[in-house]
């Protein structure tokens, strides 16, 4: 996707980095988004059908109210193959993995959601297969963000499983482990009605045209936005971010005292960003860039090591803090 702004892009920024006024819209919450979607009562075979349908690569799908239960299963499957029950947990570009927590392992529980590119994954894919582990992808949180099918479609991987938790469903308490060859028995307690129904949902949602490209275009605000307004304020090391569109990670020195600045202004972030794709990308623009202008502005004139309270500038003193309104004409001049 395109990340050099259009013309009339550059004049809205242009726009609101003159202006700097507190954002009117609704708080905008993208830690865990609430899926605006339709739904309809769905039974456990009708999700696991969708998810086939969807993800193309499964050949079985397991339901499970809990993603731990789901875990268990995995280890069980493992063991049923041969190999050691223990779980290596391992996510790229977040440094070593953890250790199991009991016994050898036989399966690595694969996190892409921080992965930095497709060769640390496909590179953590390949050291567990030489280690003669069982490779289940943990989508916990990619989910169906990057591709129809999955982070293993997004980055080219070849799992034996992957594993699907309550994202999928809302927030709501489930899980979906799906796999290659052998499956897991039907677990004895499925999701609960509403989870389900949720979880149908989502997939319908998903396999209408233009949920991707929605989840890109808010990613791609974002990143306009961050360059934009970073750049004016010097804080290229400060504050800035990678991975996909459709699923940012905001990483830079001075991460933290941004997150809060921009929770004072209405935006609720976390270093994983999660948009929702229910929501019109055509409000990005209104809804991201006032705030991220507001946030970066304060970020470069806040003190380093410092948190932002409300109230602020009034707390340090007007003659020793620049305010927001006069940071452009300062940088400026």
């Amino acid at each position: 996707m395109n990340l050099s702004p259009t013309d009339h892009e550059k004049r809205l920024l242009e726009d609101v980095w003159r202006d700097q006024t507190p954002s009117q819209a609704p708080i905008l919450d993208l830690t865990r988004p609430a899926l605006c979607l339709q739904q309809r009562p769905a039974s456990g075979p009708e999700v696991s059908q969708a998810l086939l349908e969807l993800l193309g690569w499964p050949q079985w799908v397991r339901l499970y109210p809990k993603p731990s239960l789901a875990v268990v299963a995995a280890s069980r499957l493992a063991r049923a193959r041969g190999l050691a029950g223990g779980v290596l947990w391992a996510a790229p570009g977040t440094g070593r993995p953890f250790d199991p927590p009991s016994g050898q392992a036989g399966l690595v529980m694969l996190r892409c959601d921080w992965a930095p590119d497709a060769q640390s994954v496909a590179q953590a894919q390949h050291v567990a297969r030489a280690q003669g582990l069982m490779v289940v992808l943990d989508e916990s949180c990619t989910g169906l963000r990057l591709d129809r099918g999955g982070a293993a479609q997004f980055y080219g991987l070849q799992p034996d499983l992957a594993l699907y938790g309550p994202p999928l469903a809302g927030g709501l308490d489930f899980a979906a482990l799906v796999g290659l060859g052998e499956c897991p028995p039907e677990p004895p307690k499925p999701p609960t009605e509403e989870a389900l129904a949720a979880a149908a949902a989502t997939c319908a949602a998903v396999d209408q045209p233009g949920w991707l490209e929605r989840l890109g275009a808010w990613g791609r605000a974002l990143a306009l936005g961050l360059a934009y307004f970073g750049g004016k304020c010097g804080l290229d090391e400060q504050i800035s971010w990678e991975g996909p569109l459709a699923l940012p990670r905001l990483k830079g020195k001075r991460l933290w005292a941004f997150i809060e600045l921009a929770r004072e202004e209405g935006l609720i972030l976390e270093p994983l960003v999660l948009f929702d794709p229910a929501q019109d990308p055509q409000e990005a623009p209104q809804r991201l860039w006032s705030r991220l202008c507001r946030s970066c502005a304060r970020l470069k004139v806040l003190p380093q090591g410092e948190k932002a309270p409300a109230g602020w500038a009034e707390a340090h003193g007007a003659g020793k803090c620049t305010r927001v309104e006069e940071v452009p004409r300062s940088l400026d001049s």
